[in-house]
């Protein structure tokens, strides 16, 4: 995986983000919105590329985003839509609201999928007679 396009045109800062850098892009979006994020991290001070800046407000900054463990019922929906969209990561998010496409993908590729693998394959019912033979 390359950089974006945008990263190799001016000098960018790469790597964890800083809570001060946290703190400009929380406050140029709640302020003036993200608009067109290209434009973002110079209009908010930052020394980003627009596509880092807009990861980092889906995955981490949004104030509705939900955080902490799946329920049950959240993890039996995932499991269902995963069986009818697949890898589908943001059209199964748009069903659970708060959560992000990509904490849906990471708890799928790392709890649900082997918990999948682990479960027991249903027993085979058969029908069999309890007459006692003759």
């Amino acid at each position: 995986m390359g950089h974006h396009s945008c990263c190799n045109q001016q000098k960018v800062k790469r790597g964890l983000w800083s809570p001060e850098e946290d703190e400009k892009l929380v406050r140029y979006i709640t302020t003036h919105g993200y608009g067109c994020w290209s434009e973002v991290p110079e209009k908010a001070g930052l020394q980003r590329c627009g596509k880092s800046c807009r990861l980092r407000w889906i995955n981490y900054l949004r104030p509705d985003i939900r955080r902490g463990r799946f329920s049950p019922e959240e993890e039996k929906l995932i499991i269902s839509l995963h069986a009818i969209v697949g890898n589908r990561w943001a059209h199964i998010a748009s069903h659970l609201p708060g959560r992000t496409d990509n904490e849906i993908k990471n708890y799928w590729n790392s709890w649900i999928k082997k918990k999948i693998r682990k479960a027991p394959a249903a027993p085979n019912v058969t029908t069999t007679s309890t007459r006692a033979p003759a």
